[in-house]
């Protein structure tokens, strides 16, 4: 039995980078949702509301998007 070291090198930069792109991306989102809260102390958001929910949703899709992606390259 011999290990494909080129194939498991490229599985783990893969896995490592999806593994980067969706905490980025969950973590867009969620300061993209937060910019639609008004701060009484502090100063005022760089996004509108509407922005901000926008960049929250869309992030969080695409994150979520990967992660079922993934799920069905595992299960199929």
């Amino acid at each position: 039995m011999t290990i494909a070291w080129g194939s498991l090198g490229l599985v783990a930069v893969v896995s490592f980078a999806a593994a980067i792109a969706v905490t980025a991306l969950v973590s867009f989102g969620i300061v993209g949702l937060a910019a639609r809260a008004p701060r009484a102390d502090g100063p005022a958001p760089a996004l509108s509301p509407a922005a901000g929910t926008a960049v929250g949703v869309i992030c969080l899709g695409v994150a979520a998007l990967i992660v079922l992606y993934g799920l069905v390259l595992i299960v199929a």
